[in-house]
């Protein structure tokens, strides 16, 4: 009993430590949850065919018949409105709460097409009172507990839409959404695919809360323009396992997104995973787990005056990009820099001037980029505390720092072809990375305590930090390595040479993983599971 209770306080007296030492070095701290739990929409077992309301695929515009099987599960206390296999075309349609829209496997729902615009000819999208104003094609106000699920697809024929910007810009600047949900609560849009919308294909909406995207696949060409993947306004958001390729962003959280949490998500042709343009009181996002493939931009936070304030805490974790353009791109001018950071005056700061702050990158892997990335605040604010954890980039040009402070390379490099690693540095503080080699000058394993008279850190790393499904341990020979939780109950224990990966079963939560070397000597490290 002595020795457990020992055990024990040795574990509580490590934890101390760590907590300690990451205060003290800046670093994001251990317990931080992005995201509390989001409710999921649940519907009565109750069904609603929409060919028996009159649909059916041969007809020019299903739109009343799809809407009246809308309104009867809404009235009838909620349930299931579902198409069936085959293609529909539809006018605009109106969602209502308990209502679950369930496209089947094979079920193809079309928007109409542009035609000439503003409703003309029949048959074609109709405007909605307004000339060249457009309802989105999906849409709900004040509205809860809704979804859109299924298998199947919605088409919104975005090409001539598209054309008619190209032409007339000024003109068509209302372009609708292929779904979009305002000022609603727990709402799920899940398992569909979204393609060619005429402007942004997923919209949750200013006032909503509680929303979830998942298992989603959304595509248009990449020069469509405007056709962003998912857009946010709003708090308490989850966007898991999508696949988004589209014009514009892949993914843009604006102002009042809030707890957002990004996993597992594949990125294609796009402007990558973004925040803003606009990004007052954006705070609390994770990205984490994404791949991005032959993006323009991949962790993109961009916005201006007059359109920020208060962006704060957001993380990007677990990265992989391949041949991205931009891959961090942190600006507080929007769409363009100035000449040089000299040719802008300081301004007066007020409630909408953008102030990132305590941004993240850690355990990401980027290759095959032309630009090592750029981080551009303010003469008047700069861009305080940003976090290179674990980073590797190789690019053919360097990093480019300008009114920013706090700026920390831990483990990370930068490898590029031609000139500098970093290349500009105006008014920026910046530690950790040789500016001209790249290297790292500041490697400290992070959440390590040495123990006993041979210390193991110089030659032993756990990573990642925080692990998802195993954590991986790199050391200097063999070793055995001991598992505990809080309670210091030992979990899992077994021998390991390098690069040993162990763990695989524990669940969510916190641990201590101790490694003794074939000496004796033993180290400790905390480690977060997700």
């Amino acid at each position: 009993m002595k020795a457990k209770i020992l055990k024990l306080e040795m574990v509580k007296i490590l934890f101390m430590k760590t907590i300690f030492r990451l205060s003290v070095l800046g670093f994001f701290s251990l317990f931080t949850t992005v995201n509390a739990a989001v409710p999921l929409p649940v519907f009565p077992n109750t069904t609603f065919k929409i060919t028996n309301y009159g649909a059916s695929t041969s007809a020019s515009d299903n739109s009343t018949a799809i809407q009246n099987a809308i309104n009867a599960c809404n009235a009838a206390g909620g349930g299931t409105v579902i198409i069936p296999s085959g293609t529909f075309l539809s006018a605009p349609l109106t969602m209502e709460s308990n209502v679950n829209l369930q496209l089947n496997a094979g079920a193809v729902l079309t928007a109409l097409p542009y035609g000439n615009g503003n409703g003309s000819p029949t048959g074609s999208y109709p405007n909605n009172g307004t000339a060249n104003t457009y309802s989105n094609f999906i849409y709900g106000k004040n509205v809860t507990n809704i979804a859109v699920t299924g298998t199947g697809t919605i088409e919104g024929q975005g090409s001539a839409w598209w054309a008619a910007f190209k032409a007339s810009p000024t003109v068509l600047t209302k372009r609708p959404c292929l779904i979009r949900f305002d000022a609603c609560s727990t709402v799920a849009v899940t398992g569909i695919s979204l393609q060619n919308s005429p402007g942004v294909h997923l919209t949750f909406g200013q006032r909503s809360i509680n929303s979830t995207a998942a298992n989603l696949t959304i595509n248009a060409p990449s020069t469509s323009p405007n056709t962003d993947g998912i857009d946010t306004w709003s708090p308490n958001i989850n966007i898991f396992h999508c696949t988004i390729a589209c014009g514009d962003d892949n993914i843009a959280m604006d102002s009042e997104s809030q707890n957002v949490t990004i996993k597992h998500c594949t990125f294609g042709t796009g402007h990558g995973c973004s925040v803003g343009s606009f990004t007052t009181n954006v705070t609390n996002i994770l990205v984490d787990s994404c791949t991005f493939n032959g993006t323009t931009s991949g962790m993109r936070l961009k916005t201006e005056r007059g359109r920020g304030g208060n962006e704060n805490h957001i993380t990007y974790s677990n990265i992989t990009m391949t041949g991205v353009t931009n891959p961090i791109f942190i600006s507080s001018y929007y769409p363009s820099f100035p000449a040089t950071p000299t040719a802008d005056t300081a301004q007066a700061i007020i409630s909408t001037t953008p102030a990132w702050q305590n941004i993240i990158l850690k355990n990401a892997v980027i290759t095959g980029s032309p630009n090592a990335g750029t981080i551009w605040g303010l003469p008047e604010q700069s861009i305080v505390n940003v976090t290179f954890d674990n980073v590797q980039i190789s690019a053919t040009k360097g990093m480019k720092v300008n009114n920013a402070s706090g700026v920390k390379f831990n483990c990370s490099s930068i490898s590029v072809t031609s000139g500098n690693a970093i290349t500009s540095t105006y008014n920026a503080g910046i530690s950790g990375i040789d500016f001209t080699t790249g290297k790292s000058t500041s490697c400290i394993p992070i959440i390590i305590t040495g123990l006993g008279p041979d210390n193991l850190s110089n030659g032993l790393l756990v990573y990642p930090n925080p692990f998802r499904e195993s954590v991986r341990i790199s050391s200097i020979g063999d070793f055995r390595y001991i598992i505990y939780g809080l309670d210091g109950r030992e979990l899992e224990s077994g021998q390991g040479s390098d690069q040993a990966l162990v763990g695989s079963f524990l669940r969510p939560g916190i641990y201590v993983v101790k490694i003794q070397g074939t000496s004796g000597s033993s180290t400790s490290k905390i480690c977060k599971s997700e």
